[in-house]
């Protein structure tokens, strides 16, 4: 299949595609970028299909995407993506917004039971029964002029993708799953990897339960540094620092920069550029014994046990079956365990927020009468 599409390259021409594309009720939206070299992503290409017609806006060569901005927000136009996290980022920072509503059609295959993290190019396949070539997946959006593989792929990615949202939204209706569908979207704006606050980054970091409060504070700051950095710089965080050497940092008794490479295993190349400010942290920390702590790690860790965890990964999983959804989509261990922790003295136990919601009556009150029948035994 040959699509028909239209190269944008004008401001003047995107604020008549905007106009356009207001009118409309749903549309399939795809980015193209680069992220090799940089903290935030490089768009190169921007594809928009409202069932009729295909938009390919080059960024290259329009300077102003600003009139995007009221499309992308506009509540009564539904903007489908598939795995859109990344195409949030590259919106949120080279136009300032993050598109809304959206429709994922990732997380639809997920409700659906067609598999959890489907690839666009299974999705294709299942929906469509039409194999899709993964050559231009990674070839150089960047690059001028685009060949024609690419701007054909390009276009046939948001055509394929209207087509599926109309499959996947029936199949929702008819299994009463279009709110579900929609609760897990509306939380995706709001979390933008690269608009986390630069204190809160540490809290991704692995194994942080083996810190103590002064430790983990020192990580933190430590983490929030590099965050910083790394987007006034518009690097790769680990071109930065490695996330392992901030971790020993914080985990070591650090004192000069022979200890940064000695303890902590930074590279030369981390210590002459960065050691100095690494130094003034940690000896920050050092003197300011006035610094709130996180205390996250002050609450004492309830063992997991571990029969019990098994027995709500059964309850999951015959869920997950009998109502033909991924099980990962329900929840994952982490969610589990977290279940596990919440018993409080008498007992009882509490729905973590990722168990609330559509969840709750699909599968929360099977795991905490699981729970019950198990205590009583």
């Amino acid at each position: 299949m040959i699509p028909e599409f239209e190269i944008v390259t004008s401001v003047e021409r995107l604020e008549e595609v905007a106009s356009h594309c207001e009118k409309q009720s749903v549309l399939a939206i795809d980015t193209e970028f680069a992220r090799t070299s940089t903290y935030y992503p490089i768009v190169g290409l921007i594809q928009i299909y409202d069932g009729e017609s295909c938009f390919l806006i080059d960024p290259l060569e329009v300077s102003d995407l600003s009139c995007l901005s009221k499309l992308l927000t506009d509540d009564s136009i539904v903007k489908v993506f598939h795995a859109c996290s990344e195409d949030l980022e590259v919106f949120k920072y080279c136009i300032g917004v993050a598109p809304t509503p959206v429709f994922d059609t990732q997380i639809a295959a997920a409700m659906l039971g067609d598999g959890f993290s489907l690839s666009y190019q299974k999705l294709v396949e299942k929906n469509l029964f039409i194999d899709v070539p993964k050559e231009e997946t990674r070839s150089n959006w960047l690059q001028r002029p685009l060949t024609d593989s690419q701007l054909q792929y390009a276009a046939l990615d948001v055509i394929y993708l209207f087509q599926i949202y109309h499959i996947q939204a029936d199949q929702l209706v008819q299994k009463g799953r279009e709110s579900w569908v929609q609760q897990e979207c509306e939380s995706l704006p709001k979390d933008i990897a690269t608009q986390i606050d630069p204190h809160e980054y540490y809290l991704k970091v692995k194994n942080i339960a083996r810190l103590n409060r002064d430790q983990l504070g020192l990580l933190r700051e430590l983490c929030a540094w590099r965050e910083t950095k790394a987007r006034s710089l518009n690097v790769p965080r680990n071109r930065v620092v490695d996330e392992k050497g901030l971790f020993l940092v914080a985990q070591n008794e650090i004192d000069d920069t022979a200890d940064l490479q000695r303890l902590a295993n930074l590279h030369a190349r981390e210590v002459r550029k960065h050691g100095a400010e690494i130094l003034q942290i940690v000896q920050g920390m050092d003197s300011d014994k006035t610094n709130d702590l996180p205390d996250s790690i002050l609450k004492p860790r309830i063992p997991i046990d571990n029969k019990l965890l098994k027995k709500l990964k059964v309850v999951v999983d015959t869920v997950a079956e009998s109502n033909t959804i991924a099980p990962e989509m329900l929840a994952k261990r982490r969610h589990l365990e977290q279940l596990l922790r919440s018993v409080n003295n008498k007992g009882l136990y509490q729905l973590p927020t990722h168990l609330t919601g559509w969840r709750e009556a699909l599968v929360g009150n099977a795991l905490l009468e699981c729970l019950k029948s198990s205590a009583s035994r």
